[in-house]
């Protein structure tokens, strides 16, 4: 059968739509559809319906009454989780995911027929499916969420998977398990518009940047608690820091080759290397990566990213060293801003990792 995977997000901070505003789409491919919506209504009206069957099955009134009420009973409760929701978006713009595949399923257990669609138990693995389009999500809501600094959070508002069978009609599958800060907004220009679509395709191709991705969407997930969004942003930032050094170490060295005897200062340099392999610290790894990343710089603007990236480091670690904190006092939106900073230089300015042919160059974020 075929399969269609929804979920949607209120993005909070950093992306405005006017309420009476025409949705955006950010990007479209065979697998999946990304749209920004001040109301997802109709993107996610199949998913209602079948969230509402599940919710009238808990109750216990889905076959308890006629079928004559059955009907009036969806509609009022379709009706239901779209008020809730609202309350839920509130101004926030939404972002939401349409992804779809096949996949080897059939209705071979209990099963009730309504007007144009069908209502199983258990027939596909929907935690699974919905695996399968992580990257994806997570690679959009960096692109997204970069957009702004600080960047954006996401609020769930719903996620969900339903099947069509040849027929065209609608098949869900119901377990019982289903359940359905302050920030300032700026509005969605058509060239914000451009650049998130061509950051999500430049994220969506950096595989080895998958967990920097995976800890970034826990951070900005907007029901994780403070300190987990802390600790998850310091693991991406780490993560993110170590493996750029393996891409600029390189470069960063590079200058001292640049003069006379270059052949011997190369057999110089490379016994540093082999010698300082395993004894870097993590700041002596930022320090290369900024150098190399922001070169023409003001040297104060590259210290003052040290020194916050030094503050985050001591604090993270006495927390870990079990010191008191205040959670509410955590910098959860400096550490994402200094994420963001550091994580669009990285795949935008051409290297390497990103461009082999394009020689490695700073560049400013937008």
């Amino acid at each position: 059968m075929h399969y269609t995977y929804i979920a949607a997000w209120a993005v909070v901070g950093g992306i405005s739509i006017p309420s009476d505003g025409a949705q955006v789409e950010l990007f479209r491919s065979d697998r999946c559809r990304f749209v920004l919506t001040p109301n997802p209504d109709i993107e996610l009206a199949n998913l209602d319906r079948g969230n509402a069957v599940g919710h009238l099955m808990l109750k216990g009134m889905f076959g308890q009454s006629g079928d004559a009420d059955f009907p009036t009973a969806l509609a009022a409760a379709v009706e239901d989780i779209k008020a809730e929701r609202t309350k839920k978006i509130g101004g926030h713009a939404v972002l939401v995911v349409e992804a779809n595949g096949v996949v080897e399923a059939s209705v071979t257990g209990p099963s009730r027929e309504h007007d144009g669609f069908v209502v199983a138990f258990d027939v596909i693995d929907k935690p699974t499916l919905i695996r399968t389009h992580s990257h994806e999500v997570e690679s959009m809501k960096l692109a997204l969420a970069f957009e702004s600094d600080p960047p954006s959070r996401f609020s769930t508002l719903t996620e969900g998977v339903y099947l069509t069978d040849a027929t065209g009609r609608l098949v869900y599958s119901i377990t019982f398990s289903m359940s359905a800060d302050m920030s300032v907004s700026s509005p969605l220009t058509p060239e914000s518009t451009t650049r998130i679509c061509n950051r999500f395709a430049t994220l969506h191709e950096i595989s080895d940047m998958d967990r920097v991705q995976r800890l970034f969407s826990q951070m900005a997930d907007f029901k994780t608690d403070r300190l987990k969004g802390f600790l998850s942003g310091w693991a991406a930032l780490e993560i993110l820091i170590a493996k750029s050094f393996k891409t600029y170490e390189e470069t960063f060295l590079s200058p001292l080759t640049n003069a006379g005897q270059p052949s011997l200062r190369e057999r110089f340099l490379q016994r540093v290397k082999g010698v300082m392999k395993d004894k870097y610290r993590l700041s002596d790894k930022f320090l290369a990566v900024a150098a190399v990343l922001f070169p023409d710089s003001p040297d104060s603007a590259v210290q003052d990213d040290y020194k916050t990236f030094s503050r985050l480091k001591d604090l993270r670690d006495s927390i870990y060293h079990g010191d008191e904190f205040v959670e509410k006092d955590l910098p959860v939106h400096e550490l994402a801003g200094l994420l963001r900073k550091y994580m669009l230089a990285h795949v935008e300015t051409p290297n390497p990792a990103v461009n082999k042919d394009a020689p490695t160059s700073g560049a400013p974020v937008t």
